[in-house]
């Protein structure tokens, strides 16, 4: 038995040190780096580098996206006994190509306010939900309680920020 902490084998993150307070600015500030880098960069931003390596437009959407996903999550962990959810797919929603038309300059807009909602959404639920547990079955399945599923949505964006800048810095 260890009680080494979880973390994220290729950005190091590390979802329980993350406290309630950390989420919300964290979190916008990410959106918004990975939404700047879009915009500017919007000429680039559907390309991909290598057939296996999303573009950054991929890499926003599937942000985008799980933001929605983790914060309806959020909400049936908060009112429901044992909830049950619907899963993201993100590497289907990739390979079936649904993000393959999206505008760059419209994406950072979503991003925004992805990121937005989802933190004025965290804020507001009660704080007797934070130790509510949830069956989360990424990266590992196990149960969690709401503030690792929050903490999970900013690791998401930190990450995909990180690999935004990569994808658009080649």
């Amino acid at each position: 038995m260890t009680d080494e902490l979880e973390s994220c084998a290729v950005c190091g993150f590390v979802w329980d040190v993350i406290s309630p307070p950390e989420i919300a600015p964290r979190m916008i500030a990410a959106m918004e780096f990975a939404a700047g880098l879009l915009e500017v960069h919007s000429e680039n931003a559907l390309l991909r580098r290598t057939p296996d390596q999303w573009s950054a437009v991929e890499y926003g959407c599937h942000m985008r996206d799980v933001l929605y996903n983790i914060r309806d999550k959020m909400v049936l962990i908060t009112v429901e006994e044992n909830p049950q959810s619907l899963p993201l797919h993100g590497v289907p929603r990739v390979e079936l190509g649904l993000y393959r038309h999206e505008d760059p300059q419209t994406l950072a807009v979503e991003m925004r306010l992805a990121g937005a909602l989802f933190t004025r959404t965290f804020d507001a639920l009660p704080q007797s939900s934070h130790n509510r547990m949830f069956l989360y079955r990424y990266p590992r399945e196990a149960m969690r309680n709401l503030i690792w599923v929050a903490a999970q949505a900013l690791h998401e964006s930190e990450h995909h920020a990180a690999d935004i800048r990569q994808v658009l810095s080649n």
